[in-house]
């Protein structure tokens, strides 16, 4: 790297920091901290929503999968649709009509107290083991560009996130995510801008060979389970897969709470799949350019991972300022989902337990002072955790990709049983979940389910309802007081009975 590089990345670390510093002057209460009182705009949730998924695996993959196979995982983007459209019919009238803090929330106005515990530990025990694998891929590709050891790469991302994080609470990370977002596009335009101008004949010439090389196809109509570039399967099971992740989780469901309203939060939400669709686009477009321009060249080694082609292109062939942009993007690729999870964390460790569960009258500065020092403390685990895989040299994307299945189909499960059947009760939505994800477990390891991991979801959201339904007819019928309100069936007529004495508002 270069001084002017190193420049760029430092004045936006700076930038970034700032930002949280500016944030942190409003925090006077939880509801600024959690949610921002419900002030901040549609359109920064919406580039937030966004900015949260997009990691520095993201920025990095987008690339190297347009290299490879050109435009089809676009396809995955209609999927996304699907799933934000589910959200926004089924779940986001009552999570905002209900002025909750957390989505799990929800479930203990619906069924009990218990209910809502094991839904926010499954969303929990799915970030934790997110969060380490988060911080280890941005500072492996940061220590790659850079030259700088692993562990001070670790340290720099880790350290950086928590602090601005920490400071600034939900509005930190919202505009940060902003002005994340919109250096990733700065930095895809000065990847894109090196290839092209190295060329003669510039973009035109470089699109030729992608397109004579079959790189610009968009869908493939093939019916292909195991196949992501599949549009039965991107359509499908990914849609259920985003239907649950936007849905289900915190990370995403903190930005719909922060909305003042329920037509800001559907606003925010269309703009996120907007502008992730736009997002992704880009990232494939880099990666078609660097195939026409590594296919002119021949210079690209044989056994490089699709995953390497970017860095392997900023160390060798982006000059000078243009690099130092693209670096700061993978940095704000890397902190924007870094925040968002470390939020989102303390979130619900403080409103779902510690204030949930916690005998004494908890003061505003008490739980605020609570929620900061979760977020010191998992950042820090995760600096751990990221430097465990360093040592071990270890993949985490099978584990990742098979834990996050893992808990956010049965987590879905459990709000589709509380907003679509009503006839369901807290025994039921509990221990059919809880059956879930043993079968899960189970049959992970004895080799029972023959489908594909993307399909998981699919199949797992439906499987948790069902058992919760066969329970519960063995029980008794849920009390009106857990339906008023709190059904797809019922919301609309019954929204003004929903805020009831029992439960504790965290405001």
């Amino acid at each position: 790297m270069s001084i002017i590089d190193w420049f760029i990345v430092a004045v936006y670390a700076m930038i970034v920091i700032g930002i949280g510093i500016a944030a942190s002057r409003k925090q006077n209460n939880t509801d600024e901290y959690f949610r921002g009182s419900r002030k901040l705009p549609w359109w920064a949730i919406g580039f937030s929503i966004i900015a949260t998924s997009f990691s520095a695996a993201s920025l990095l993959g987008g690339p190297g999968e347009g290299y490879k196979n050109g435009f089809l995982y676009l396809q995955l983007q209609f999927g996304d649709l699907i799933g934000y459209g589910l959200v926004v019919l089924v779940f986001l009238p009552l999570f905002v009509g209900l002025n909750l803090t957390t989505a799990y929330e929800y479930l203990e106005k619906r069924f009990d107290a218990k209910t809502r515990s094991l839904g926010s530990l499954c969303f929990l025990l799915f970030v934790i083991a997110r969060l380490g694998g988060l911080l280890y891929a941005a500072s492996q590709v940061v220590a790659t560009i850079t030259g700088i050891p692993l562990s001070v790469a670790i340290l720099i991302v880790g350290i950086i996130s928590i602090v601005y994080t920490v400071a600034g609470g939900i509005s930190a990370v919202v505009w940060t995510d902003v002005l994340q977002f919109a250096m990733i596009f700065v930095g895809i335009s000065a990847g894109i801008w090196a290839a092209t101008s190295a060329i003669p004949g510039g973009f035109g010439e470089l699109w030729r060979v992608a397109g004579e090389q079959g790189r610009l196809a968009v869908v493939n109509l093939s019916w292909e389970p195991e196949s992501i570039r599949s549009l039965p399967t991107a359509l499908i099971a990914y849609g259920i897969l985003a239907f649950g992740v936007a849905g289900t989780n915190q990370q995403s469901v903190q930005r719909y709470l922060s909305c003042a309203d329920v037509s800001s939060a559907r606003k925010a939400i269309f703009l996120g799949w907007f502008s992730g669709f736009i997002g992704v686009a880009a990232t494939l477009l880099l990666g078609v350019i660097l195939f026409g321009f590594y296919s002119l060249n021949q210079a690209l080694p044989q056994d490089i991972k699709p995953d390497e082609i970017l860095s392997y292109f900023i160390v060798n062939q982006v000059p000078p300022g243009a690099s130092g942009f693209l670096i700061a993007a993978i940095f704000a690729a890397a902190m924007s989902s870094i925040d968002s999870a470390l939020h989102s964390l303390a979130t619900c460790m403080t409103v779902d337990f510690y204030d949930r569960y916690t005998k004494s009258e908890n003061s505003e500065s008490h739980s605020l002072k609570v929620a900061q020092g979760l977020i010191i403390l998992w950042g820090i685990l995760g600096i751990f955790s990221a430097f465990y895989v360093a040592s071990t040299g270890k993949s985490l994307l099978p584990f990742l990709v098979t834990y996050t299945t893992m808990f956010l189909g049965p987590l879905l499960g459990i709000f589709l049983m509380g907003v679509l059947v009503p006839r369901i009760n807290a025994n039921g939505a509990f221990y059919g979940t809880v059956l879930a994800v043993i079968l899960i477990v189970v049959g992970s390891e004895n080799q029972w389910f023959s489908f594909p991991g993307i399909w998981r979801s699919a199949i797992t959201a439906p499987v948790a309802v069902i058992l919760g339904l066969v329970i519960s007819l063995f029980g008794s019928k849920p009390p009106e007081r857990s339906l008023q309100g709190l059904t797809f069936w019922n919301y609309q007529s019954d929204l003004q009975q929903i805020n009831r004495p029992g439960i504790e508002d965290h405001k």
